[in-house]
């Protein structure tokens, strides 16, 4: 009786190369590490040093990273990708909510996603009465006022 044997390789298919991962989670890491630089910064209805609204402050954490976006949380709602299901949302994607009048639906505010914790969704954006700060999601006024999530960085 004869015996054969047969060996399987298995390579792997990357969907993408070391270089883009890698270059892929920087931008994520580096744009959140600037974000927090900035914590406790008052906010600024428009872009000056290191004061900023909303949208300006998420256009200059993209631009420090590479990544062009639009000047105003009416347009960045547009830029990117949309992230169909915001248990998918990672470091780095812009948050898109109305804005303070519940009823209009467009666009007012934006921020970045910082982290995940307990299934709760952390982001860190550009607040009127708080400056750069950290807030959560399932706050009742930013729960009732999100819109979307925008990847904007792949």
């Amino acid at each position: 009786m004869r015996t054969v044997l047969f060996f399987i390789v298995l390579l792997p298919l990357p969907l993408m190369n070391q270089d883009q991962i890698l270059n892929h989670n920087t931008k994520r890491e580096k744009v959140i590490e600037l974000a927090e630089q900035f914590l406790g910064k008052p906010y600024k209805m428009s872009h000056g040093v290191h004061r900023f609204d909303c949208s300006g402050y998420v256009r200059y954490l993209m631009s420090k990273i590479d990544v062009v976006v639009t000047r105003s949380s009416i347009s960045q709602v547009h830029d990117g990708i949309k992230v169909n299901d915001v248990s998918q949302a990672q470091p780095g994607d812009i948050l898109v909510f109305r804005g303070r009048s519940k009823n209009n639906s467009r666009p007012g505010h934006v921020g970045l996603v910082h982290h995940w914790s307990n299934d709760t969704l952390y982001f860190i954006h550009s607040s009127v009465q708080k400056g750069i700060t950290i807030d959560h999601m399932y706050e009742p006024y930013y729960k009732s006022r999100f819109l979307q999530v925008r990847n904007v960085i792949d």
